[in-house]
């Protein structure tokens, strides 16, 4: 089954009707649910494919549900946050020694001369 949104096609037309001259494949009484003419020619579209149409209230209301928050909460709690905290310990080893020169930290000897 085909979810279609109303907020895909824009604004509902008050001008727009379904027999002012617009050739329909499709029966009109299948397109009685359309506000405007992109919402119509969607319907059509689907119907010719012959998938059935049902209109759903949001498109992206998916991302406001609890198993979406709690999916970045564990994301944040198991990947940044341990990544944060290892490497604010490593800048932390690393600034408790201001006199090691930087051929020690990048695992280089210095050449004897």
């Amino acid at each position: 089954m085909v979810c279609l949104f109303h907020g895909d096609y824009g604004p509902a037309d008050p001008a727009f009707d379904l027999g002012s001259g617009l050739t329909w494949v499709v029966d009109a009484n299948s397109l009685k649910e359309a506000r405007n003419l992109g919402e119509g020619e969607a319907i059509q579209r689907h119907l010719l494919r012959g998938e059935p149409v049902s209109w759903c209230g949001q498109g992206y209301a998916w991302v406001d549900q609890d198993a979406v928050v709690w999916f970045y909460l564990a994301a944040f709690l198991f990947v940044i946050l341990p990544y944060l905290i290892m490497s604010a310990k490593g800048f932390a080893k690393c600034a408790a020694w201001p006199d090691i020169s930087v051929e020690i930290l990048a695992g280089r000897q210095r050449l004897p001369r």
